[in-house]
C-alpha cells in the first residue's frame, strides 16, 4: 500500500445546513439516492469490506518451481490459443509470440462485454478465449476468479519483483486516467493546481470527462479514493480555502464528486472524445479533461497539444490497471501461461508501452518516458487490490450518486 495512504479516511466535520443553489440540488439528489442505493457508503461510515479470497499458488508461480524451458516444452504440445484483449496491439503481440515459440496464437481485440463473454464460455464449456486481459480487476476477480472461470497466474520468475497489490489479481500494466490540459492555450503549466478548483464557477462547463456510467474502471478510482484517500481530498480543500471542510457527505471525496457533478461537466462517450475536446490547438479556452494516458499519442497522430496536469493536488491521475489470466477450462494451460509470460515481459510490453502504459514489473522499462509518467508516478493515486469485491459491489452506488448529483 502506498506511503500516501493514511489508514482509514478522516471523517470531515459535519454540519446541519440549509443548502442553496447548486449545493441544494446536489444535497437533495443525495438524499433521494440514499433510500434506493445498494449496500455501500451510508450516511455515517463505510459498509464492511468483503474479505478477499486468495487461492494457493501453483508450483510454477514460485521462483523455485518456475522453469521457462519446461514451460516452453509443455506449451509446444498444446495450442492453438486465442487471446481476448482490449488493445488492438494484441494481434501484434500474438504474432510475435507465435514467431518466437512456434505456437499458433490468435489475438482478438474485444472492447465491450468481454467479462460476460468469458463467463458464458466458461459456464458452457465452450472455451474460445484461452487468455483474457482487461482493465477491470475488481470485476474480473468478482465475476471470474471467484467462480473459477478464470485462473490467476503470475510467472514464478516475476512474482517476487512485483508489488504486493499486483499479485492477486495479477496486475500487468497500468493505463493511467490523467487530468490533462491544452498546452498550446495554457502554456507549460496546468491552469489548475488543486482538484477543488474544478468545482468552482470559473470551471463550470469546462471539465471534460469520459462517461462514468459507461465503464467501471472510472468508478473503481472513485471507490478507492473515498475509501483510502479522503484525507488527501480534505487536506486539498483546506489548502485551497484556508478552512476545514464541513460536509454532510460520508467523506471529503463524496463532497468533491457531488460538487463536480453539479458544476455542469461535459460528458463524452470515451477517452478519445475527451481528447478531441481538450487537445486541438488554437482554442481560446479548452476544457480540462480526464483521459487515458494512451490518448497522448494523439499529439503525434493528430497534432494535439495534450499535457498532464502534474502538480495537481491531491493526485494528477488515477490507475486503470490491466489484469491478465487464463481460462480455467482451457485445453492449453501451458501455452496460455507462456503467452502471459511473454506478453508481460520486456519483449511483449514493447508493443504497448509507447501508448503510455507502465508495467508493474520494475525490470520492464519503456524505451522512453516521453510523457513523464514514470518520473511523476508518485503523484498518481495508487490502485489497491485489497477489496476488489467492495469496488465491484459499489459500482452502481457510485454511478447512481453521479447521476443523481447532476
Amino acid at each position: 500500500m502506498s506511503a500516501r495512504h493514511r489508514g482509514g479516511a478522516r471523517t470531515p466535520r459535519r454540519r446541519a445546513r440549509t443548502a442553496t443553489g447548486v449545493g441544494a440540488l446536489a444535497a437533495a439528489a443525495v438524499l433521494g439516492l440514499s433510500s434506493c442505493a445498494p449496500p455501500g457508503f451510508n450516511a455515517e461510515n463505510q459498509a464492511p469490506l468483503p474479505e478477499k479470497t486468495v487461492k494457493p499458488l501453483q508450483d510454477d508461480e514460485t521462483a523455485e518451481g518456475f522453469e521457462l524451458d519446461a514451460l516452453v516444452a509443455a506449451a509446444r504440445q498444446e495450442g492453438p490459443i486465442t487471446i481476448y484483449d482490449e488493445t488492438g496491439k494484441v494481434t501484434q503481440i500474438a504474432e510475435a509470440f507465435s514467431e518466437k515459440y512456434g505456437i499458433e496464437a490468435h489475438g482478438v481485440k474485444i472492447e465491450a462485454n468481454g467479462i460476460d463473454k468469458v463467463r458464458r464460455e466458461g459456464e458452457s464449456g465452450n472455451i474460445i478465449a484461452d487468455v483474457f486481459a482487461v482493465s477491470d480487476a475488481p470485476a474480473v476477480y468478482s465475476d471470474l476468479y471467484e467462480d473459477d472461470i478464470l485462473t490467476n497466474w503470475v510467472p514464478g520468475d516475476v512474482r517476487d519483483r512485483l508489488p504486493e497489490e499486483a499479485r492477486y489479481p495479477y496486475l500487468t500494466s497500468n493505463n493511467y486516467l490523467v487530468w490533462t490540459y491544452n498546452s498550446d492555450t495554457y502554456g507549460e503549466q496546468c491552469p489548475v493546481s488543486n482538484i477543488w478548483q474544478l468545482t468552482e464557477p470559473e470551471w463550470a462547463g469546462q471539465v471534460a470527462l469520459p462517461d462514468p456510467e459507461s465503464r467501471a474502471v472510472y468508478t473503481n478510482i472513485w471507490s478507492q479514493a473515498a475509501r483510502n484517500y479522503s484525507d488527501e481530498w480534505a487536506q486539498a480543500y483546506e489548502d485551497r480555502y484556508g478552512e476545514e471542510l464541513e460536509t454532510d457527505q460520508p467523506t471529503a471525496y463524496h463532497e468533491w464528486l457531488v460538487r463536480l457533478a453539479a458544476n455542469e461537466p461535459s460528458i463524452f462517450k470515451g477517452d478519445e472524445e475527451v481528447s478531441n475536446a481538450v487537445g486541438p490547438p488554437g482554442q481560446s479556452r479548452p476544457p480540462i479533461g480526464q483521459m487515458a494516458a494512451a490518448k497522448y499519442r494523439n499529439n503525434e497522430s493528430k497534432g494535439y497539444s495534450l499535457a498532464p496536469c502534474y502538480g495537481l493536488q491531491p493526485f494528477s491521475a488515477g490507475g486503470m490497471p490491466q489484469t491478465m489470466g487464463y481460462a480455467t477450462g482451457t485445453d492449453s494451460p501451458n501455452a496460455a501461461k507462456l503467452y502471459i509470460h511473454f506478453a508481460t515481459s520486456q519483449e511483449g510490453m514493447e508493443y504497448i508501452m509507447p501508448d503510455g502504459k507502465v508495467s508493474y514489473d520494475p525490470d520492464v522499462l519503456p524505451p522512453d518516458d516521453r510523457y513523464g509518467l514514470q518520473e511523476h508516478a508518485e503523484e498518481f493515486q495508487p490502485f489497491d487490490t485489497d477489496s476488489p469485491l467492495a469496488d465491484y459491489r459499489d459500482t452502481v452506488y457510485w454511478q447512481d450518486l453521479w447521476r443523481s448529483s447532476r
